[in-house]
C-alpha cells in the first residue's frame, strides 16, 4: 500500500512538519506512528519520502530519507467545464484532479444556472481548490492542479477542443500528433452550448469535436473527454 501523501510549500531541509488539519488527519484518522513513512510534495513536482519521528494531533514530524523530482507531464491538459447545477462542480473538480488534469477553469456559460458575483465566485474558488488538494493527496500527485475562480472563460495558447454533441468529427480523430504543448478541453452546462458559443469558439480557432452518438450529462462529458485526451498522449491508461 502506498504511503500517505501530503503537500507542503517548502521541502528544503532534512525534516518536514505537518500541522493543522493535515496533522490531525495523520495522527487521528491514519494513526501514523513513529517509524512509518509518508511522502510529501510541494505541488510543483518535488517529492520527499520521510520517516515519522513524532506524531500528535497538533504536529507530525518526520525526517527526510529520500527526495526526487517528477518532470511536468506533456501535454499540459486544461479542463474548462461550464458551471453546472449546485453540487456537481465539486465532483467534477475532484475527479478531474484524480485523473491528472493540470488546470481547471470553471466558466459561466450562457445556459449555466448559477450566477455569482465576484465575492461568491472567489469563495467558490477557494472551496474548489481545497477539494482539488484533498483529491491530489488521495491520488498521490506530485503536482497540484491550478483551479481558477469560476467566471468568464479565457483561453490561452495551444490546442483548444470544444466538445459538442452535434460535431461530426470524433475527439480522438481530431487530436493532433505528436503531443502539443497543451490541450484545453471545453465542455458546456446542462442544456449544452448555445449555437453562438459554438460559433465563437470555432471562429477563435477551436476544434469542435464529439464523443459519439450518445448524449452525455455535462459532468460525464467533461470527465470522458479529458480522459480520452490523457489517454491519447499516454498520460493515463
Amino acid at each position: 500500500m502506498s504511503a500517505p501523501h501530503f503537500f507542503l510549500d517548502d521541502l528544503r531541509g532534512e525534516r518536514v512538519e505537518l500541522t493543522g488539519e493535515d496533522a490531525r488527519h495523520a495522527a487521528r484518522v491514519l494513526r501514523l506512528r513513529p517509524g512509518e513513512e509518508i511522502t510529501v510534495s510541494d505541488g510543483r513536482g518535488d517529492v520527499v519520502c520521510a520517516r515519522v519521528t513524532a506524531a500528535s494531533a497538533s504536529a507530525v514530524e518526520a525526517e527526510v530519507i529520500d527526495r526526487h523530482s517528477v518532470p511536468a507531464p506533456v501535454p499540459r491538459v486544461i479542463a474548462c467545464p461550464a458551471v453546472p447545477k449546485s453540487g456537481k462542480l465539486d465532483l467534477e473538480v475532484q475527479k478531474l484532479t484524480e485523473i491528472g488534469v493540470d488546470e481547471i477553469r470553471p466558466w459561466l456559460a450562457a445556459r449555466s444556472v448559477p450566477r455569482w458575483d465576484d465575492a461568491k465566485a472567489a469563495r467558490q474558488g477557494d472551496r474548489l481548490r481545497q477539494i482539488a488538494r484533498e483529491a491530489a493527496k488521495q491520488s498521490r500527485r506530485a503536482f497540484l492542479p491550478e483551479v481558477a475562480d469560476p467566471g468568464e472563460l479565457i483561453l490561452g495558447d495551444g490546442v483548444v477542443v470544444v466538445l459538442h454533441e452535434e460535431a461530426e468529427t470524433r475527439l480522438r480523430t481530431g487530436l493532433p500528433q505528436p503531443a502539443p504543448a497543451s490541450v484545453t478541453v471545453v465542455t458546456g452546462p446542462e442544456g449544452g452550448l448555445t449555437p453562438e458559443e459554438v460559433e465563437r469558439f470555432r471562429v477563435g480557432g477551436a476544434a469542435v469535436l464529439g464523443l459519439g452518438p450518445t448524449v452525455l450529462r455535462a459532468e460525464t462529458a467533461a470527465l470522458v473527454g479529458v480522459t480520452l485526451v490523457l489517454g491519447s498522449y499516454g498520460r493515463i491508461g
